[in-house]
């Protein structure tokens, strides 16, 4: 059904992302979907955050899978805008709502990729 892409940087793991891909799984025929990935709050978290997606492009290939997919909430604007730069585009549009408007992981620096299918 998939398999984990872990990073690793100068103190452990740096980023990990949990992938399914293949026609039994959520992702269906030929995909390779991230149904979830974070990086560690770090200097590097950027950085890392690139290799976590060249990982999963690379678990893809590997994979035989044509299509990448993969999501990240717009307020976590550097997130988002690395995905657009790939070519990723918007297929679910979502809304998140937190108590008290309280932007929790949902903020600028919080390199997460989720799908709240």
């Amino acid at each position: 059904m998939g398999d984990i892409v872990l990073v690793e940087g100068a103190h452990g793991i740096a980023a990990f992302a949990v992938c399914h891909y293949g026609p039994s799984s959520e992702a269906g025929t030929d995909t390779c979907y991230v149904k979830f990935g974070a990086v560690r709050d770090a200097r590097s978290a950027e950085h890392d955050y690139l290799r976590l997606l060249d990982a999963c492009e690379a678990l893809a290939v590997a994979a035989g899978m044509s299509n990448l997919l993969a999501g990240a909430n717009m307020a976590r604007h550097e997130a988002y805008r690395h995905l657009v730069a790939r070519g990723f585009r918007t297929e679910i549009l979502g809304v998140t709502m937190h108590r008290q408007n309280d932007p929790g992981y949902c903020r600028p620096g919080a390199y997460i990729i989720d799908d709240w299918r």
